[in-house]
C-alpha cells in the first residue's frame, strides 16, 4: 500500500505542475455553472425538482472531465517510454495501475467537491435555504459516480497502448448505456424483449416499479439506471418527496454499479501485467502520417513521383488528398470515429422517425437534424483535430515538404481529404434515413430530404474545415483537442450564459437578455447578435431550407436577410478558421 501512495503522490504533484487540477476545475465550472445559476429560482422549480435537475448535467460534464483526467494515466506511461522506468522501482504493475487510479480518483474528487461546494451557494442564494442533507446526499452519489467512471478510465487505459484506443472505450461505453443515446432502448431492450416475448417491441412503463418484471431485471443490467435509481430514492428519503418502494433493489442495484467501475478496472489491471513493454517507442510512428502514404506503397507510380511532377499547384493538392484519403481509411482511428459515428446516429435517428409518436409528419421531419447534430461534431473532430497536427507531432512535416509542395498545399489537400471521408460517411446515413422515412411514414418527402441533405453537408463540410484549421494553427494533437473543444464549449454552452448577457449589457445596459426572448418576436439587435454563433446561424439556415421546401413552421423573424446573414457567419467563421490555420503553419518553425 505504501507504493501505492508513494506513485499517487508523485502523479499528484506531476498533475498540480502541470495545472491538471485546476484546468479540471475550470473545465466543469465552465460547463455546468453558467446554466446552473440562473435555473436556481422557486418559480421555475421546486427544490426537490431542482436537486434532481443537477445531476442530470453533472452526468455529463463530469464525464468529460474524467475522460480529459484518467484516459492519458497509464497509456501517456508507455507511449513517453517511462512505465520501465517506473516498474524499475520497486513497485509492481499493479501498484502503478492503483497508484494512478488513487490520484486520478483525488483529482476529478477535488475538482466536484470544489463545484458542488459552490452549486450548493446557489442553492441557499435562489432557494433561501442551503437543504445540506438532500443536495449532499446526491452529491455524494455523485462522487461515487466520478469515482467509478475514473475506475473505468484508469481501466481501460492501462488495458490499450494508446490514449486514442481509451477514449474510443470509453466513449462506446457511454453511448450503450447513457440516457442521452438511444442504445439501450432501440437495440439492448428489444433483443430482450425477443428472447421474453418473441416480439421486438418492449412494453412502455411510465416508472420501473410498473414494468413487467422481466424488464425491470433488463432495465437494471444498465448500470447508469441503477445509480439514478438509487440516487433518486436516497435523496427522497431524507427530503422533501417521498421514495417509492423498498431499498433492496437500490442495494443490489448499486451493488451492479460499483461493479460496472471494479470489471473494467481488473480488465486493465490484467492487460497490463501482460503487456510487452520492451517495444514502446514515444510519440507518434511514421506509419501514422501522410508521409508514409506518400514514400509505402509499392506501386509502378509512387503517390510521391506523382505529387512531385505534377505541375500546377492544384494537381499537387489532388495527389496530396488522394494519398490522405488512402491512407486515413486505413487508420484505426479514423475507423472507430465511423463506428462511433453509427453508434450515436443510428438509435437517435431510428427514435426520431417514429409514425407511433404524437407529432405529425412535418414535425418527426424538421426533428430529424437535430439527432444527427452531434454525430457530425464528432465525426468533425475525428478526421480534423489530427489532420496537420499528426505530421508536427510524428515529426514528418518537414519530410513531407521535401516532397516538393507548400505548406499551403498539405493544409488544403489535407482538408479535402477530410472533407471526402465525412461527406461519403454521411450520404450513407443521409440515405439510411431517407429509408426510415419512406418505411415509418409511408413517403418519401423528396423536399425534406433534400433540405435535410444540404443543411447536414454545410454543417460537416464547415466544422470539418474549422476543425482542421485549427489542426494547422497548434504544434500538437492535444493543443489541438482543447482548442476544438474550447471553441465548441464557448459557441456550444456559454454563448447564452455570458455572451448574449455581455451583448446586451453593451446595448441596453441590462447584463440579461430574459426580458427581450420572452415574446415570439425579439428585437432586430438580439437576433442578429444571436445569429453571429456559427451554431446558431446554422439552426437559422436549417429552418429556413426546411420552410423553403414547405416542410417547416413559419417563423416571423425568419426572414431573407436574416437567413443570407447567418449563411455569411457560417462561411466567414469556416473561412477565417482556416485561412488562420494556413498563416500559422506557414509562419511555424518546424525545427
Amino acid at each position: 500500500m505504501s507504493r501505492i501512495r508513494a506513485i499517487a503522490r508523485e502523479d499528484v504533484r506531476r498533475a498540480f505542475r502541470r495545472r491538471l487540477v485546476w484546468g479540471a476545475i475550470v473545465l466543469l465550472a465552465a460547463m455546468f455553472l453558467p446554466s446552473t445559476g440562473g435555473s436556481a429560482k422557486p418559480d421555475l422549480y421546486t427544490i426537490q425538482e431542482y436537486i434532481l435537475l443537477l445531476p442530470l448535467d453533472l452526468m455529463t460534464f463530469s464525464l468529460v472531465v474524467v475522460a480529459a483526467v484518467g484516459y492519458s494515466a497509464v497509456a501517456s506511461e508507455r507511449i513517453d517510454g517511462t512505465a520501465r522506468f517506473v516498474l524499475g522501482l520497486p513497485a509492481t504493475r499493479r501498484d502503478l495501475v492503483l497508484g494512478k487510479l488513487l490520484s486520478r480518483v483525488g483529482i476529478v474528487v477535488a475538482s466536484l467537491v470544489v463545484i458542488l461546494v459552490v452549486a450548493n451557494g446557489l442553492v441557499y442564494q435562489g432557494y433561501g435555504r442551503a437543504f445540506l442533507l438532500p443536495f449532499w446526499v446526491m452529491g455524494g452519489w455523485m462522487l461515487v459516480y466520478v469515482g467509478v467512471w475514473s475506475a473505468v478510465a484508469v481501466g481501460y487505459s492501462a488495458a490499450f497502448d494508446s490514449p486514442y484506443r481509451t477514449l474510443a472505450a470509453l466513449v462506446v461505453t457511454y453511448v450503450v448505456f447513457s440516457f442521452n443515446f438511444g442504445v439501450w432502448r432501440v437495440v439492448v431492450r428489444p433483443l430482450f424483449s425477443l428472447l421474453v416475448t418473441g416480439s421486438l417491441d418492449a412494453p412502455s412503463y411510465e416508472t420501473l416499479a410498473t414494468a413487467p418484471l422481466w424488464l425491470q431485471v433488463v432495465e437494471r443490467l444498465n448500470p447508469l439506471v441503477d445509480f439514478w435509481a438509487a440516487m433518486r430514492w436516497s435523496i427522497q428519503s431524507v427530503g422533501p418527496g417521498a421514495p417509492t418502494g423498498g431499498a433492496l433493489p437500490h442495494v443490489l442495484g448499486t451493488g451492479i454499479f460499483l461493479l460496472f467501475g471494479i470489471l473494467p478496472l481488473l480488465f486493465g489491471i490484467r492487460r497490463f501485467e501482460r503487456a510487452d513493454l520492451g517495444g514502446e517507442q514515444p510519440g507518434f510512428q511514421l506509419g501514422d502520417t501522410l508521409w508514409r502514404a506518400l514514400w509505402g506503397t509499392r506501386e509502378t507510380e509512387t503517390a510521391r513521383s506523382r505529387v512531385s511532377r505534377a505541375r500546377t499547384r492544384l494537381a499537387r493538392v489532388r495527389e496530396l488528398a488522394i494519398a490522405d484519403l488512402r491512407h486515413t481509411l486505413q487508420d484505426w482511428v479514423i475507423t472507430g470515429a465511423l463506428v462511433v459515428t453509427l453508434l450515436l446516429s443510428g438509435p437517435a435517428l431510428w427514435s426520431a422517425v417514429d409514425a407511433s409518436t404524437v407529432f405529425t409528419d412535418v414535425e418527426v421531419l424538421t426533428r430529424i437534424p437535430y439527432s444527427l447534430q452531434l454525430s457530425i461534431v464528432v465525426l468533425g473532430i475525428a478526421v480534423g483535430h489530427n489532420a496537420i497536427a499528426g505530421e508536427r507531432t510524428a515529426g514528418t512535416d518537414r519530410l513531407l515538404l521535401g516532397v516538393g509542395v507548400t505548406r499551403a498545399e498539405v493544409v488544403l489537400g489535407k482538408l479535402l481529404s477530410r472533407i471526402g471521408i465525412i461527406v461519403a460517411m454521411l450520404l450513407a446515413i443521409l440515405l439510411g434515413t431517407e429509408l426510415l422515412v419512406v418505411t415509418h411514414l409511408g413517403q418519401p418527402y423528396p423536399g425534406a430530404f433534400i433540405a435535410l441533405s444540404g443543411w447536414t453537408l454545410l454543417f460537416a463540410t464547415s466544422w470539418t474545415v474549422i476543425t482542421t484549421g485549427i489542426s494547422a494553427a497548434v504544434a500538437s494533437r492535444y493543443r489541438s483537442l482543447a482548442v476544438i473543444f474550447g471553441v465548441y464549449l464557448v459557441f456550444g454552452r456559454l454563448w447564452d450564459e455570458v455572451v448574449l448577457p455581455l451583448v446586451a449589457f453593451g446595448v441596453t445596459g441590462q447584463f440579461s437578455t430574459e426580458a427581450f426572448t420572452g415574446g415570439a418576436d425579439p428585437p432586430t439587435w438580439l437576433q442578429y447578435s444571436d445569429n453571429q454563433n456559427p451554431f446558431v446561424a446554422l439552426e437559422t439556415l436549417q429552418d429556413g431550407l426546411f420552410e423553403l421546401a414547405g416542410y417547416g413552421t413559419p417563423h416571423t423573424e425568419l426572414v431573407v436577410p436574416r437567413v443570407l446573414y447567418s449563411l455569411g457567419v457560417v462561411l466567414v467563421f469556416a473561412g477565417a478558421a482556416f485561412a488562420i490555420g494556413t498563416r500559422r503553419f506557414d509562419r511555424s518553425d518546424l525545427g
